[in-house]
């Protein structure tokens, strides 16, 4: 009986709250009712107006082409037709520096002499050996020539039995040891004058000269300083010299635009420093492949320096580009759709229906970009296309 009482009154307990929810969820029921036709009114309010306005009006314009040769500019480095350091080819002291930054200097002129006593010992102590060597040469000549007449004579005496066969066979034997003793002296004197000329060479290196005609362009040594030989990253280069009489211009080229430029293709340099003054050079050499991390082609053009050229200058390269094949359609800036997809541009048809079209760009000009394909004259494409314009939608197009 206790647990009938219970579960009655638990049952009691939930009942109130059931009803209560589906109280609530009637409420929502009606509500939703009442809500849906006004929201299909306003659905209907909306399209009634958008017919009423009609088309969305875009801003258009008919596009033109371009020149099919043209001109590029862009930037480049100038740099010495020939720039080397010079470093060291012995050890020692700096004894004397005789140019400084800036000097101009010709093939084989003195730059710095370097004090090297170890080498010029060793130079002495070479002539040394050679002329003891020479001393031994005359002493083994005379040695050989003396055992060359004994041996003759003993030679005879055995022919005649005076002497034993044996005796005569010393002094022959004694004869060939002596002519190689010359062979030997002879080949120590060549040695050695090897040597000499070896330190010789050596103690030359003591005379830093200027390998051509250039600029003295850096100096890292003054007198007294000490110099190593070599040319490794811990050793300190003394000078650095650069031939600027003709310098080179060092341009990367697009690669829209490097199919065309060839050798001895006309290039025009112009310095901002120099404003005015435009230099005339041509296309000297080129390497002759695209770099695959820039998608560019090195181009070096030579120019004659009139003096106010300095290595390191930034320069600005004028290139006419080669005319040829169809002409570009010069797309205006504002009228290029940039998605996922590539590059697109929105063409209106006839019958005022837009089409996203997608498009090969060429060359960037700023306010226009050339297209090489996709497009054509005559095009009618919209300026500025908004979210309202979409593929196949009907617009309403105002030329520009």
């Amino acid at each position: 009986m206790t647990h009938n009482a219970q579960t009655g009154t638990q049952s009691s307990s939930r009942a109130p709250y059931i009803g209560a929810a589906a109280f609530f969820l009637m409420l929502i029921l009606v509500g939703i009712m009442f809500l849906l036709p006004k929201l299909r009114h306003r659905d209907a309010l909306e399209a009634e107006a958008k017919e009423a306005a009609g088309p969305p009006t875009v801003m258009t314009t008919v596009l033109k082409e371009g020149e099919s040769g043209g001109h590029i500019e862009l930037p480049a480095t100038v740099q010495a037709f020939d720039q080397t350091p010079i470093y060291a080819r012995t050890s020692g002291y700096l004894k004397a520096r005789y140019v400084d930054i800036g000097d101009h200097v010709h093939k084989g002129q003195l730059l710095a002499v370097i004090d090297d006593p170890q080498t010029d010992q060793a130079l002495m102590q070479a002539r040394a050996t050679v002329a003891q060597n020479k001393a031994q040469l005359a002493q083994a000549q005379a040695n050989a020539a003396l055992s060359k007449v004994t041996n003759e004579r003993w030679q005879n005496l055995q022919k005649e039995g005076v002497v034993a066969q044996q005796d005569a066979d010393q002094r022959y034997a004694q004869a060939g040891a002596d002519a190689a003793s010359v062979a030997a002296a002879q080949a120590n004197i060549a040695a050695g004058e090897a040597n000499v000329r070896s330190l010789t060479e050596q103690v030359s290196f003591a005379r830093v000269v200027a390998p051509f005609n250039g600029i003295i362009l850096s100096r890292s040594v003054d007198t007294g300083s000490l110099i190593s030989s070599g040319s490794q990253n811990s050793v300190t280069q003394m000078f650095t010299i650069g031939q600027a009489d003709t310098i080179r211009v060092f341009v990367s080229v697009p690669q829209a635009s490097a199919v065309g430029l060839r050798k001895d293709s006309l290039a025009r340099v112009a310095l901002r420093e120099l404003p005015g003054k435009v230099y005339t050079g041509r296309v000297a050499r080129t390497s002759q492949s695209i770099d695959p991390s820039t998608r560019t082609l090195l181009v070096e053009v030579d120019l004659r320096n009139d003096g106010h050229i300095l290595p390191g200058m930034y320069a600005t390269v004028i290139f006419d580009l080669p005319r040829g094949g169809p002409a570009p359609v010069l797309l205006p800036a504002n009228a290029l759709v940039i998605r996922t997809s590539g590059p697109q541009a929105v063409v209106v048809d006839s019958n005022n229906i837009a089409h996203f079209r997608s498009i090969v760009l060429g060359r960037d000009l700023g306010t226009q970009t050339e297209v090489v394909g996709g497009l054509k004259a005559g095009d009618v494409v919209v300026l500025s296309p908004g979210d309202a314009v979409t593929d196949g939608a009907k617009v309403q197009p105002q030329q520009r």
